[in-house]
Order: structure tokens, then C-alpha cells, then sequence
């Protein structure tokens, strides 16, 4: 046993995956399906585009010619009674013409002879002359009127109107077309009102169960359906491309999406045009069933393809099981060692030469890299604190000019954390905070002492030199690559909300959030200490204090969070865990808390 182990863990992995590969087939088997497959349904779905396109283009064709022949009747019957015997045109008026006996008799013997008309009229310009509409409804008589009106507007361009189903369900069309005798310049014009079964036996004979049809008219509205439901009519007259056949008609196909019923539907259109009245034929039928054979023949070749990949599956399963499992088990351990846990081992067992070699360089390279890690870890740690306690010793540097404000710069910084958590800023940006209100009185080392620890008010000259430490301060930080994040709240912490602050006069939105923050906390640790020209006020006074200045000196939003902060206790427990103190003698009602220098 020993002997075979060794043997199959010095034999290469590349032998094994050969083996699995040959005997499974898998991957030529599914190229060559799914190109079969591929190439099957792009011929099938181009077979379904091409009869869908065939079948509107024959509605409309058959919808035209029959326009097209109830139209040259017309044009024939107008220019017999143009060119009839009789008096002479214009000298003798058309309706005198149209009004003669054999006229009429012509004309009855006209409507006999083509049962689908079911009325007819022969007018002058004027609307006078003989008309045969004794079976028509007020209603059909105002589209003839109107089709009659817009013939005589055009002149020489037939006018056509549908008018819909009777109720025999049979569609009807008025039709009014111009005719003109050349040598005397007379217009007349013949108007039919006509049953129009060629459209309808050319939308039955086209219609399946899953097939819908219907005309539209020049300006996109419905005049005829057949087959499926309204809603499928009303998505394809709002779609794109319907809107762009009416500016440009050209026969077109497209597939559409729409809601119905609670689900989605996708249904494939073809859009025909007849070119006599300006009309459109659909012909349109859900995506599903047009393209059922396609499905059909995806789901005969995936059954088909699955049933091979299944018995190329099991061989290949037998063959690659046993250096599949090893592999997996070396990835998974890698995974967690590239993602920082250095202390898991890689454990191989299995055929491969190179899984043994591998596993243990994996083990030596973490190994090395935990020790490294560590070692920079504690290298990180040492020089942030070597960081933080030089700041804070220069700090502490410069608030011991002055014993009255020694810990200041702690606490100020202490309390700015405490806000910009309140605030929700991330723990990074906290921290950057805590630096910037811990170094926000660096500039004051370049304040003379006499004016730092002076007990009463400072006279104007003394003022503006105090007020130069922002400046100094922000000089000083400029310098430092890792400090200048920070330059905002040593330069801008004595800047206020309504403008009036310095040392630029920053407004509002202008004065950066880490100054905003600075600004409060710096305010609220002033009112609490003792300093050479004021004694300690409450910590409510102060409070009271800092709300009153809200909107004037200080940011709402900043204030908000530092009264959270405080009535949650956070601002005390901030300030004592770094040296603060806050007695019961401190001056409860003061007359007037002087601002921060």
C-alpha cells in the first residue's frame, strides 16, 4: 500500500487529466450540440419571420387590388356619363346630365350588376346628382358626405373611409373618386359605399388560433382586428416602431413586449402597408408560438445532448474524481491563506507529483509570510504610537506655555471624536478629527507668553496677534505630508457659521465639517475651564451657551450631534477619561462666558 501511494503521488498530474479528458468527450460534444443547435434555430426563426412577413404582405395585397378595382369602376362609370351623348359641357350643367332618364337607369342597372356596393352616387361639385343609399343608416351618410368633401378638396385624389362592421359582421368602406372630363374641365364624382369581403375572407383565410390581424389607419388608428385580444393590438400601435411607420411607411417586422392579465407577453409583427388608401395591414402572433418549433427543436437536441454528457459525465467522473478532490481541497486552504489566514496548512493526498511539491511551498510561503506579517504588524503599532505620543508631546509642548489651558488640546480632541461619531462619520475620519482638534493650538508656540497667560481683556493689537496662532498653525502643519488633512481645523476652528470669524472669513457651507466640529468642541471647553480672564462655568451653562450661538457662530447640524452627545454623557466621559475635571463650585450663572482665544 505504502509502495502504491508513493507511486501515485509521483506520478504527474498532467497524465491523469489526459486520461480524464480522452475518455469524456464532454467539451467536443457540447461545442459541436450547441453549434448544431445554434444554426438549427437560426434557420427555423428566419422560416418563421419569412412566413409571417409573406402572410401581411398577401393582406395587404389582396386588401390594395380590391381597393384598386372598386376604384377604376368608379373612374370608368364617372367618365361614361362625362362622355355620354348630350348638350355640350360646360354649357350644359352636370346635374342637368345626371338627372336624365337613361342615367338613371344606368346607374340602378350598375348597383344591380355589383351586389357589394351597397350604395352609390354620382354628384356635381355642388353635391347635386342622382344617389342610391335608400339602405343606409344616418350615420353611413355623414362618412359618405365626408368622404364626398374631402374628394372635392383633393381634386384629383380619391378619398377612402372605413366605416367598420355591420351587424353581419361584414367591414364596409366609403370611397368618393374625382373624375374629370379633359377638353371641358367638368368634375364629377362617384361615391360607393361598399362591402368589402375580400378583406374579410383575406383576415380569415390568414388568421390562425394563434394569429391576429387588423388594418390601421394613416394616422395609427385601429379600423378592423381579427384573432388575438385587444391588448396585444393596443402594445403594438404604442410601440416605436409603429410611431416611425407613420412617418416613413415602409413594411417592417418587430417584436414587441407588453403586459396582460398579470403576465408578460412577447409577440412578433409584421407591418404592410396598402398603398390605395393609405391603410396598414398587422399581421402579429405571440413570440411563443412562433417560434414553437424552434423550442421544440432546443429542447430535442438538449435532451439528446444531455443524455451523451450524462454517460461522458460518469466515465470522466470515475477517471478525474481522484485528483479532482486533492485539487480542491489545495484551493480552498490557498483561498483562506491569500486572504490573511496564514496559520492554515495545505494537506494533499492523491496522485500528482506537483500537488505534493506545491502543498509544501505553500506551506513554507505562509509560514513566511505569518512571521513577516507579525513583524510588520508590530512595526505598524510601534510607529503610530511613536506618532501619537509626538503629537501629543508637542501638544503638550505647547499648552504648557499657558498652565491655565494645560490638557485643553486632549479634551478639545477628545470631544471632537465624540461629535463626529454622533455624526455618523466613518471610524477613519474620526480619528483624522481627533488628530486635527489635538494639534488645533499648535500655532499659539509662536504667541508671545505674555499675551497667552494676560488675565484681562486683550487690547486690539493683542487680539490680532492672537489670532495669527490659526495661521502659524496651519504654516506649520502645511509643511508635514501626513498632517495636511488636518490643516482645516487648525486654520479654520475659529471661523463662524454667519461669517464673521477669521481668519479668512469663511461662511457657512465654506468652513470645512472637521473646523465645524472643532469649533463646538473648542467653545464647550473653554466655557468649562479655568482661564487667566475667566473662572470654570457649568457644563449646562456652557451647553446653554453653545446653543444660543447656533446658527450665528456654530453649524446646526454639528450642535444637534453635540447635544446627543452630551445628553447621552458622552461628552463628559470623553473629557474625564483624559484628564478632565468638572467640580460643583464651578460658576453656575455667570454674566457673560468669554469666547476661546
Amino acid at each position: 500500500m505504502t509502495v502504491r501511494r508513493s507511486f501515485l503521488r509521483r506520478l504527474k498530474l498532467r497524465y491523469v487529466l489526459f486520461i480524464a479528458l480522452l475518455l469524456s468527450g464532454i467539451g467536443p460534444l457540447a461545442i459541436s450540440g450547441l453549434v448544431l443547435m445554434k444554426q438549427s434555430e437560426a434557420i427555423l426563426q428566419s422560416a418563421e419571420r419569412d412566413d409571417l412577413i409573406h402572410k401581411a404582405d398577401v393582406l395587404a395585397r389582396e386588401v390594395n387590388d380590391s381597393l384598386v378595382g372598386v376604384r377604376r369602376q368608379l373612374q370608368q362609370l364617372g367618365s361614361a356619363l362625362l362622355m355620354a351623348p348630350g348638350p355640350p359641357l360646360p354649357a350644359s350643367p352636370m346635374a342637368e346630365r345626371l338627372g336624365s332618364p337613361w342615367v338613371q337607369g344606368y346607374l340602378a342597372r350598375f348597383l344591380r350588376d355589383n351586389p357589394d356596393l351597397l350604395a352609390l352616387r354620382v354628384l356635381d361639385l355642388a353635391g347635386v346628382g342622382p344617389t342610391y343609399d335608400a339602405r343606409l343608416a344616418p350615420a353611413d351618410r355623414e362618412v359618405l358626405q365626408s368622404a364626398f368633401d374631402e374628394a372635392k378638396a383633393g381634386r384629383r385624389v380619391p378619398a377612402y373611409r372605413f366605416i367598420g362592421a355591420t351587424p353581419a359582421h361584414v367591414p364596409l368602406a366609403a370611397m368618393a373618386v374625382p373624375v374629370r372630363d379633359q377638353a371641358s374641365g367638368v368634375w364629377l364624382i362617384a361615391e360607393v359605399l361598399v362591402r368589402l369581403h375580400p378583406i374579410e375572407d383575406a383576415l380569415q383565410r390568414g388568421a390562425q388560433p394563434e394569429v391576429g390581424a387588423f388594418l390601421i389607419d394613416r394616422q395609427g388608428h385601429p379600423l378592423w382586428s381579427s384573432g388575438r385580444g385587444r391588448e396585444a393590438e393596443r402594445a403594438i400601435l404604442g410601440s416605436e416602431q409603429v410611431q416611425q411607420f407613420k412617418a416613413r411607411p415602409m413594411s417592417s417586422i418587430t417584436q414587441i413586449g407588453y403586459d396582460a392579465g398579470g403576465r408578460h407577453h412577447e409577440l412578433v409583427a409584421q407591418i404592410s402597408a396598402v398603398d390605395e388608401s393609405g391603410w396598414w395591414v398587422v399581421v402579429h402572433r405571440p413570440l411563443a408560438a412562433a417560434f414553437a418549433r424552434v423550442d421544440q427543436l432546443v429542447v430535442n437536441a438538449l435532451i439528446s445532448t444531455a443524455v451523451l454528457v450524462v454517460l461522458a459525465f460518469l466515465v470522466a467522473y470515475l477517471v478525474a474524481g481522484g485528483a479532482s478532490r486533492p485539487i480542491q481541497r489545495l484551493a480552498e486552504t490557498t483561498h483562506e491563506i491569500a486572504a490573511g489566514n496564514f496559520g492554515r496548512r495545505v494537506e494533499v493526498e492523491g496522485p500528482g507529483l506537483e500537488l505534493a511539491n506545491l502543498a509544501e511551498d505553500f506551506n513554507r510561503m505562509s509560514l513566511n509570510l505569518e512571521s513577516h506579517l507579525q513583524q510588520l504588524r508590530q512595526a505598524a503599532q510601534a510607529n503610530r504610537e511613536l506618532f501619537i505620543g509626538s503629537l501629543r508631546a508637542f501638544v503638550a509642548a505647547v499648552d504648557a506655555k499657558d498652565p491655565y489651558t494645560r490638557g485643553h488640546s486632549e479634551r478639545v480632541a477628545a470631544v471632537s471624536r465624540t461629535i463626529a461619531r454622533q455624526l455618523g462619520l466613518a471610524e477613519e475620519v474620526q480619528h483624522k478629527v481627533w488628530i486635527g482638534a489635538l494639534l488645533h493650538d499648535v500655532g499659539k508656540i509662536g504667541v508671545e507668553d505674555q499675551i497667552l497667560r494676560k488675565s484681562g481683556v486683550l487690547t486690539p493689537e493683542e487680539y490680532e496677534q492672537m489670532k495669527l496662532h490659526t495661521v502659524m498653525g496651519s504654516d506649520i502643519l502645511s509643511r508635514i505630508e501626513q498632517l495636511r488633512e488636518m490643516v482645516p481645523a487648525v486654520r479654520w476652528h475659529h471661523e463662524s457659521w454667519n461669517g464673521r470669524g477669521y481668519p479668512d472669513g469663511l461662511k457657512g457651507e465654506q468652513i470645512p465639517l472637521m473646523a465645524r466640529i472643532v469649533a463646538v468642541a473648542d467653545c464647550f471647553d473653554a466655557i468649562t475651564t479655568t482661564r487667566p480672564y475667566q473662572q470654570a462655568y457649568s457644563l449646562q451653562f456652557a451647553v446653554e451657551t453653545i446653543t444660543k450661538l447656533t446658527g450665528s457662530r456654530f453649524d446646526a447640524k454639528v450642535v444637534t450631534a453635540f447635544l446627543r452627545a452630551f445628553e447621552a454623557g458622552d461628552v463628559r466621559a470623553a473629557c474625564e477619561a483624559v484628564g478632565g475635571r468638572y467640580e460643583d463650585e464651578q460658576v453656575q450663572e455667570p454674566a457673560r462666558a468669554a469666547a476661546p482665544r
